[in-house]
């Protein structure tokens, strides 16, 4: 005699599917209105959490509220001490970048920080040789120059009249000003000797007159 299966077959147990996704009616996955539903469910707690702290907080002595607020307002400290910290670790970093793109773009002989008149200096073995020669009359700006530890300008003026001027101004490559070459308004050659290697150019103001510039290196 054949024997029933029936009794013996068993459902099988539904999938447990993940709890913060929703099957719908297909089978799909509804991942977005799960998380919605879960952020609202949060948000009711925590509206009612409030709800009920605000009334036992009011019921608190003084002092043990006071204390309440001295504990928040660490925390809070403490958060905003952080994540200070960490942004200040990311905008540390990106100028210490910044730093060094500009420093490997930087000239190969930039101009002395600090340019100094000095007396006609003597080193055996050296001599002058001329890097730069300009002539005209009234304002110019020469073109740039490089030279080493000690160098000199030398002019020749020849004013027009009674009143009349040349200014030689020294500017470093990247246009600061270091320091004035010649302000006179006697006609005649002379020289100022200046230490501090770098690049340089002139800048000259004139209020007529023919005029004569070089730069000698001292090599």
């Amino acid at each position: 005699m054949a024997t029933s299966t029936r009794g013996q077959l068993r459902k099988a147990p539904a999938p447990k599917g993940n709890p913060w996704v929703v099957q719908d009616s297909a089978g799909s996955a509804s991942t977005g209105s799960t998380i919605v539903d879960s952020i609202a469910k949060v948000e009711q707690l925590a509206l009612a959490s409030w709800r009920e702290f605000v009334p036992w907080f009011k019921a608190q002595p003084d002092h043990l509220r006071l204390a309440f607020v001295a504990v928040g307002l660490v925390v809070v400290i403490s958060v905003v001490n952080l994540s200070a910290a960490g942004f200040g670790r990311v905008a540390t970093n990106h100028v210490v970048d910044t730093t060094q793109t500009a420093g490997a773009a930087a000239p190969a002989s930039p101009a002395a920080r600090v340019l100094a008149s000095e007396p006609a200096p003597i080193l055996p073995g050296k001599a002058w040789v001329a890097a730069q020669l300009w002539q005209g009359t009234g304002n110019r700006a020469t073109e740039m120059f490089t030279v080493g530890s000690h160098w000199r300008v030398d002019w020749l003026y020849n004013p027009p009249a009674a009143g009349a001027f040349l200014q030689v101004f020294i500017y470093s490559a990247d246009g600061t000003l270091m320091n004035i070459a010649t302000n006179t308004a006697v006609g005649g050659p002379d020289t100022s000797f200046w230490t501090g290697a770098g690049t340089y150019f002139l800048k000259v103001n004139s209020s007529g007159g023919d005029w004569k510039l070089d730069v000698q290196d001292y090599r």
